[in-house]
């Protein structure tokens, strides 16, 4: 009962932390693709997703959640449950691995954490990949005695994290890893058997992969990561990022001092060789995101540190495991670093401090539908901003503009367009007949134009073919009225 008790309050605790402002935070783009997307039926999810680089398992998801309505704080209540999920579960294993105390800090760890906070805010697959992981993880830990239960949480978790995220194959291989540096044969072989079950499973998925290679190879922008990209990984498993520059330094100074501190415990149990020394939970944490950066220079956009957030989680074990066993002053400086780095930068992710992307589009829309007049076109330079506006108002004729092909923003597949109907237009198809045009952009898209020497393509056109006569502001975003001269 005591054990129930605790788990309740921590739960209580990370459900708070998870509601807080849920509905308030705008829709943002990947969030509208995901709502977009699962609105339509499963024939057209699947379509759309083969077609995109994600699998289809939490759109299907959402397109069932969406019969309790499209609220945004219902609908981001899926992530919600989700992690909530993921906090018990970690509780579950940390406890069974280690002790009652271990299982109740991790967990609160987990609740804390503003990197588990924002996903689960969020109305992306994240969430679900967390979960998946840490029962493929449990599964993995089972002795070999209890081979049905082990074979149901292997499946469950592997199935759970391929469906979810295509970088769920590296939550599976970090425990192939453990198992080969453990020399532990039979429990590898045993692994690969189940494995290559959930793969059997997950084998028609696996036919739109080479298409989803080619496509990230051709598109997104992300580039090979260096040590700046490892230290905010880092960072981001323990607080929030962007942060203002004079917190920012005080943030990477207390993370590196945890990541000593943890380190220089961990050197500690492996020298008394105590029993239940944290090998696999080692290889959870750190397998995944070496694996993902070494492949991160073979294929671009590989480097997401969301693409490992199952590896978090097992970080708050990690820590909660070696702060119980540590020293007095390494319990205290580990679990209040933690705290410090986890409480002080909350604030600043509720405050959605540095969020361009996330501009008050809904009032956006209010304002346009108040101005517009019934031959206006409301033009956006592109998916960016026409995706949420769409969603918080359907009934608004908005279009965009295409990104230039084969650019790093060119990430809108057309399978993904038929999929959801929403199709981008020709600038010149656009324009033709228009007396007056409503353009939206982003500021940061201007400001970035403007770094590279010159004047935003879109904005250069509209100013050479109409005269630009108002401006309103909306957060980061500007949206210009244009009539003929």
């Amino acid at each position: 009962m005591k054990n129930q008790a605790m788990l309740l309050v921590i739960l209580g605790f990370a459900f708070g932390l998870r509601v807080t402002l849920l509905a308030q935070r705008p829709i943002w783009y990947d969030e509208a693709f995901s709502i977009l997307l699962a609105e339509r039926d499963m024939a057209a999810i699947i379509r759309g997703t083969a077609a995109d680089v994600q699998p289809p398992l939490y759109y299907i998801l959402l397109h069932v959640w969406l019969g309790l309505g499209e609220n945004v704080f219902v609908l981001r209540f899926l992530s919600v449950a989700l992690s909530l999920l993921a906090v018990a579960l970690v509780y579950t294993i940390a406890r069974r691995w280690y002790s009652e105390r271990v299982g109740a800090l991790a967990s609160f760890l987990t609740a804390l954490a503003p990197f588990q906070v924002y996903h689960a805010q969020e109305l992306r697959m994240y969430a679900l990949f967390t979960v998946g992981g840490l029962i493929y993880w449990s599964g993995v830990s089972q002795p070999l005695a209890r081979r049905r239960h082990r074979f149901i949480l292997i499946t469950v978790g592997a199935l759970l994290a391929l469906s979810a995220h295509n970088l769920g194959i590296l939550a599976l291989v970090a425990a192939n890893i453990y198992l080969l540096l453990k020399r532990a044969w039979r429990e590898q072989c045993e692994l690969l058997a189940v494995q290559g079950l959930a793969l059997v499973a997950f084998a028609p998925w696996l036919l739109s992969l080479p298409t989803q290679i080619g496509s990230i190879q051709r598109a997104y922008w992300t580039q090979s990561p260096g040590l700046t990209d490892v230290l905010q990984m880092l960072m981001l498993f323990t607080t929030y990022l962007p942060l203002p520059v004079p917190i920012l330094a005080f943030a990477l100074f207390v993370t590196l001092a945890i990541f000593a501190l943890l380190v220089f415990e961990l050197w500690r149990v492996f020298r008394r060789g105590e029993p239940g020394e944290p090998g696999l939970l080692l290889a959870c944490v750190l397998g995944p995101p070496i694996l993902m950066f070494a492949l991160s220079f073979l294929m671009r956009s590989v480097f997401i540190p969301r693409g490992v957030i199952a590896s978090a989680a097992a970080y708050y074990v990690l820590l909660a495991a070696v702060a119980a066993r540590a020293p007095r002053f390494g319990q205290r400086a580990l679990v209040g670093l933690t705290f410090l780095a986890a409480s002080s930068g909350l604030p600043f992710y509720f405050s959605a401090w540095g969020e361009w992307r996330r501009a008050p589009f809904a009032e956006a829309d209010r304002f346009l539908r108040a101005q517009i007049q019934s031959d206006d076109l409301i033009l956006h330079d592109n998916k960016l901003s026409f995706f949420p506006m769409h969603f918080y108002d359907r009934s608004l004729r908005q279009e965009f503009l295409a990104d230039p092909p084969g650019t790093g923003s060119d990430t809108l597949a057309r399978g993904s367009q038929e999929a959801m109907s929403l199709f981008p237009i020709e600038f010149d198809a656009a324009m033709r007949g228009q007396s007056r045009v409503w353009f939206v952009i982003f500021q940061t898209a201007i400001d970035e134009a403007a770094q590279e020497g010159h004047i935003h393509a879109n904005v250069a056109r509209l100013d050479a073919a109409r005269g630009r006569d108002q401006v309103t502001v909306f957060g980061d975003l500007r949206i210009y009225r244009y009539e003929v001269r």
